[in-house]
């Protein structure tokens, strides 16, 4: 009874004095904050000056891969594209191919066999992952992919694919055969696979060991070697997303 009249006398208390008492709520979740960045595609030796050296940053470059922040990725698979109602069938046919070379090393499914079609072209945020050609007014910058990123978890949002309309573009029949035929040209499989890697999020590599590479960030015209991929590019891809 003591205890019950004196919790009765301490609320009239608290009351009177006009203090209010606030029980502990739990702590809100970090805000999910979305950044974007941007992989360029330079023509070699195209790097601008005021980029400086590219230095390796993290062990794993040794390896030949190199992942964004860390690591950043998809947390669902698999992921939905679509590209432009204005890419010819044939270009069509070498971007999914592209995309495909980096299902066939892991055992996800990396990217929807469906592949959509859109009027949308450039790097805008609208929760579409979209692949066109435009005009970037360059003539170093072959390629970019954007794509935005919830900064405190790593999960990848979206991404846009640009080629630009200033270099000549084309298929090579043979491949990364021995007959290829393509020398004025750049290979839409060759950077759209190069394109896809960035997609997944796997960083551009500078250094001259890594030219073989899919990820290595430069290209030139008559290139077919990103088509498929090399063991560092792999080991990336498997970091990401498994084997």
């Amino acid at each position: 009874m003591k205890r019950f009249v004196l919790a009765v006398a301490l609320a009239a208390l608290v009351a009177a004095s006009g203090f209010s008492v606030a029980l502990a709520k739990p702590a809100a979740p970090p805000p999910k904050d979305i950044e974007k960045a941007v992989f360029i595609h330079y023509r070699a030796p195209g790097k601008p000056p005021w980029a400086g050296p590219k230095e390796p940053k993290e062990p794993k470059e040794a390896e030949g891969y190199k992942l964004f922040r860390g690591g950043v990725k998809w947390a669902e698979l698999p992921v939905s594209y679509a590209i432009n109602e204005n890419v010819d069938e044939s270009a069509r046919v070498e971007i999914i191919a592209a995309f495909e070379e980096w299902d066939a090393n892991t055992s996800e499914e990396l990217y929807n066999d469906e592949v959509g079609t859109t009027g949308i072209a450039g790097a805008i945020r609208d929760d579409t992952n979209t692949i066109a050609w435009v005009d970037m007014d360059s003539s170093t910058i072959i390629a970019m992919c954007t794509f935005w990123y919830y900064v405190n978890t790593k999960e990848l949002i979206e991404f846009d694919i640009e080629f630009n309309t200033q270099f000549v573009w084309g298929i090579d029949p043979d491949g990364e055969g021995e007959e290829y035929a393509l020398t004025d040209a750049m290979d839409i499989r060759d950077i759209a696979t190069h394109e896809a890697g960035h997609a997944l999020v796997l960083d551009d590599l500078y250094q001259n060991q890594y030219a073989e590479m899919t990820m290595y960030g430069y290209s030139e015209y008559g290139e077919v070697k990103k088509i498929s991929l090399e063991p560092g590019d792999i080991a990336g891809l498997q970091k990401l997303y498994g084997s």
